[in-house]
């Protein structure tokens, strides 16, 4: 398994633990069965196989998990976005050796929208933003109206924060590209003004990572 980089060794732990599912989880229960899958990867140097080491774990989760959207983090627990849930199952796959890494990490972009996907844009129609955008009164869209787009607060950190920009920019990204649907394609148009529009909120989030 040395070819699956340790951040997705994670991600199959948690996939694993939550049964497929986003089911919230108890960080120490993470680190214990991350070790049981990998223990070469996740156990102290001197006794690799005997006890799980909890450093290699925690930074991972909040950084390049939580920014890449397939981790989401409260009350002190962890728990895999829809995004994420995908992306693990594809990278068990490879555990499994039915499939390789390499063809995961390049993988083409579907021809239709994932399940995730689907609901993502479901929720930003829903949106206060796109329906101000669709009616031609994008000046009236307020900060407030741009978190709820995203699916975040003004409380949400930093690297929550840019992981649900990631993820949106994802889901409207395809849903333009495949154009099977105008009001996914108006979606794509609104993401692009909400980034240019409150780029200053954007900045700001990124530099507090």
């Amino acid at each position: 398994m040395s070819e699956i980089p340790r951040p997705e060794k994670i991600l199959i732990a948690m996939l694993r633990l939550s049964g497929g599912s986003n089911r919230p989880l108890e960080y120490e229960d993470i680190v214990v069965q991350a070790w049981k899958l990998f223990p070469e990867d996740f156990g102290l140097r001197k006794y690799v196989r005997e006890h799980p080491d909890a450093s290699d774990i925690h930074k991972p989760l909040y950084g390049p998990l939580k920014g890449r959207g397939f981790v989401l983090s409260g009350n002190k627990k962890f728990k895999l976005t829809e995004k994420g849930i995908s992306y693990a199952a594809e990278l068990e796959k490879v555990q499994q050796g039915l499939t390789t890494i390499e063809s995961v990490l390049s993988s083409p972009i579907p021809d239709r929208l994932s399940r995730d996907k689907e609901r993502e844009l479901k929720r930003i129609l829903d949106s206060e933003a796109f329906g101000l955008f669709a009616v031609g009164e994008k000046e009236k869209i307020l900060d407030t109206d741009f978190y709820a787009y995203l699916g975040a607060t003004v409380r949400t950190k930093p690297h929550e924060f840019m992981g649900r920009l990631n993820t949106v920019a994802d889901a409207v990204g395809d849903a333009e590209r495949l154009q099977s649907n105008p009001k996914h394609v108006m979606a794509a148009e609104l993401h692009r003004f909400l980034c240019t529009h409150f780029a200053a909120i954007i900045e700001r989030k990124r530099g507090s990572r």
